[in-house]
């Protein structure tokens, strides 16, 4: 069931509130925000990636997936691979090494930073069938995560 507009606008203004606090690095704010969202509404994807976000920053931060070799061995091992795997995104600077996984929502690609040197994560949001306010949500998630890089 669809949250009312009365409810989404309050929603909204709540996952706000998390992605300022996550900007500020207060794991306990957004959190306890992000359950007020899921609440309401329990399957809200915006807030399942915040809760993600603030429950990895209380705990032990690694800052790249290069930063930890056998990780990374280990991500390479299991990575599968795919006929229709892309080659490369962002015009060559993220080279594809491998599908790490996929979702309702996203694909998820080992691929190698040509610009910085370094193994990445790379997620590959599937727009198809979105409409404006979904893209909005995209799109925050988005910023949100690039801040905390």
């Amino acid at each position: 069931m669809t949250p009312s507009a009365r409810i989404q606008r309050q929603i909204d203004a709540l996952l706000d509130q998390v992605e300022e606090a996550i900007r500020e690095r207060d794991w306990d704010a957004a959190l306890e925000c992000v359950r007020a969202v899921l609440n309401v509404d329990p399957a809200n994807e915006d807030a399942l990636s915040f809760q993600g976000m603030a429950e990895s920053g209380r705990g032990p931060q690694i800052t790249s997936v290069a930063s930890d070799a056998e990780q990374l061995a280990t991500l390479r091992e299991e990575a599968a691979t795919s006929d229709t795997t892309p080659n490369s995104f962002a015009n060559g600077r993220y080279e594809v090494k491998s599908l790490l996984g996929e979702g309702g929502k996203k694909k998820v690609y080992l691929a190698h930073d040509t610009t910085l040197d370094r193994d990445v994560a790379f997620g590959l949001v599937k727009a198809e069938g979105l409409d404006d306010a979904s893209r909005q949500r995209i799109t925050r998630e988005a910023q949100a995560m690039a801040r905390l890089g």
